[in-house]
């Protein structure tokens, strides 16, 4: 039997759809979802969670219709981890040990629970520790143990290790894979070594429709769509198509106009922390927001306005001493800019 079943799900924020007539069975296995920001992932979480109702449609969870009589149950065999964390003023422990007081559960119980918390997410010695005052990294484990400490069965995770550390985000992904033997997970990222690890299942969202599910290991969308996928309009100047993405031009040697979408390799984009000299006819300044290693390769996210997902291996990485937070350029060929 499924564990959720979705049948005609739209969810409309003041009047415009957010996902569109979705229709989908999620089992056991481990699912990922992926798509671009704002293709409605984080929406199809929080209605799992309990935390949004559809617009129109129909959710059942366990074979049950989800309904205002039965919502509470489902926040309770269902957690989320978000993105950004928040946390009670107090500690680690307080934390941990605030969703097992209000069910009851008996000090003896609650501590042994919480030390096996910190112990799954390698933060023994963290219990007394201010939350707040802990690393993104950390206060992200903690928010994992949070979740989990609940026994929920299904976890849901929404980007939760986008900025992260290439440390923590291996240790977060091997515990996800080992909890995916355990209960369902749903994971929403723009990882493609993550969601090849934990998933068994992905969909591919795209402003707010299902175009493509499978396998992860032969779905065409999360090879072609992960990372740096635009929509935008496009006018053509002197033989090159000005589409303009939000608040920046992305510049394409291929003649094209009115709505259209882009793709650009992360192995097409230099980054420098000065401007440099360079026939690249995209040039921009933004922050890096996102570091993540797969196998010796370093993807780093840049935000200028969109988000740019950049390539570059281990030994560049080191040299150029890049962190987060740190303002650098980016520049790509417009030949580079492949229309979808």
């Amino acid at each position: 039997m499924s564990i959720f079943e979705i049948k005609g799900l739209v969810r409309e924020y003041d009047g415009e759809p957010a996902l569109k007539n979705i229709n989908i069975n999620i089992g056991a296995q481990a699912l990922g979802v992926i798509g671009k920001s704002g293709s409605g992932k984080t929406t199809l979480l929080k209605i799992l969670a309990g935390l949004l109702t559809p617009s129109q449609g129909k959710l059942s969870f366990n074979g049950t219709e989800v309904t205002p009589a039965v919502l509470l149950d489902l926040r309770r065999r269902v957690t989320m981890v978000f993105q950004t964390p928040q946390f009670l003023n107090g500690t680690v422990r307080t934390n941990l040990s605030y969703g097992l007081r209000i069910r009851g559960v008996s000090d003896e119980e609650i501590k042994r629970k919480v030390s096996d918390a910190l112990d799954l997410v390698s933060l023994e010695a963290y219990g007394e520790r201010y939350a707040r005052n802990l690393s993104g990294g950390e206060q992200q484990r903690v928010a994992l143990a949070r979740a989990l400490i609940l026994d929920p069965e299904v976890l849901l995770l929404d980007e939760a290790t986008s900025n992260l550390d290439p440390v923590n985000v291996s240790l977060i992904t091997d515990i996800l894979v080992q909890e995916s033997e355990k209960r369902l997970v749903v994971i929403s990222t723009h990882d493609l070594d993550q969601v090849k690890r934990i998933a068994k299942h992905v969909i591919f969202l795209e402003e707010g429709i299902i175009t493509e599910q499978g396998d992860p290991y032969k779905l065409d969308s999360v090879n072609r769509f992960t990372e740096n996928v635009y929509t935008g309009i496009s006018n053509v100047e002197k033989g090159v198509s000005q589409v303009h993405v939000g608040d920046i031009i992305i510049r394409t040697s291929s003649p094209l106009t009115g709505r259209i979408s882009l793709h650009v390799r992360p192995q097409d984009i230099i980054i420098s922390k000065g401007w440099i000299e360079t026939s690249a006819r995209n040039q921009f300044r933004g922050l890096i927001t996102g570091v993540n290693e797969r196998d010796g390769i370093v993807m780093i996210d840049i935000d200028v306005g969109e988000v740019f997902t950049v390539q570059i291996t281990r030994r560049s990485f080191n040299e150029m001493s890049l962190k987060l937070g740190e303002p650098v350029n980016i520049s790509f060929k417009a030949s580079s800019v492949l229309p979808l």
